[in-house]
């Protein structure tokens, strides 16, 4: 993979991520660049910075349980504290859980036994790593309206969309932050019809280089 460049979020310059221009394929889609959550996924401080500033986003919403998608249960666990811990939170004094669902072969959510009561009849916000075209945030609130869970918030650390339905998309890294990011149909790619091969497939975990 050729050197990235560190991107720093206009609203809280301790945080960053680092960008690769290229080709590359998620589960749905190809984009022309790759977004490394790494660093701001295992760096402590890091992530305590990033739930500061998306707890200030759901201080005033009532939360009872956060699902953690894309390897962000790190910053889950700082954005419960500081919702619970908050002043001016509306969660303050509450107990939060942060709970993450299991993902079958077939890329389908669910929830055992032992979490289906976080989220049954409970005010649930969905916490992902990348929101790119919005299908695997709906699957994922498809999945929590199954288990019979009320979505009041979503947040996420790069979105390229402003909403999902009626409920902002609260992030901390916007599209115009990373100069260029474009999303493609696999059979539109503008970067397959010009016969450049892939240069990486894209899960939740990372990036796989080819």
């Amino acid at each position: 993979m050729l050197n990235g460049t560190n991107v720093n979020s206009p609203i809280n310059r301790r945080i960053k991520l680092t960008i690769y221009q290229g080709h590359y394929a998620t589960s749905h889609a190809h984009v022309d660049t790759y977004i490394s959550m790494t660093e701001i996924r295992t760096d402590a401080a890091m992530a305590k910075e990033a739930a500061d500033e998306l707890a200030n986003r759901l201080r005033y919403t009532k939360i009872d349980t956060i699902v953690c998608l894309e390897c962000t249960q790190i910053i889950g666990a700082f954005l419960s504290r500081e919702l619970m811990m908050g002043t001016r939170s509306v969660n303050s004094g509450a107990a939060i859980h942060v709970v993450t669902p299991e993902i079958n072969s077939n890329n389908q959510l669910s929830f055992n036994s032992e979490m289906q009561k976080y989220v049954t009849g409970k005010n649930v916000a969905l916490l992902m790593s990348t929101v790119s075209t919005g299908r695997s945030l709906a699957r994922a609130g498809e999945c929590i309206e199954y288990y019979g869970g009320n979505l009041v918030g979503i947040a996420s650390i790069f979105s390229a969309i402003e909403k999902s339905g009626s409920l902002p998309i609260h992030t901390i890294f916007h599209r115009k932050d990373l100069n260029e990011y474009n999303s493609y149909k696999s059979n539109e790619c503008p970067l397959c019809k010009r016969g450049r091969k892939l240069d990486g497939l894209i899960n939740a975990g990372g990036c796989t280089v080819l």
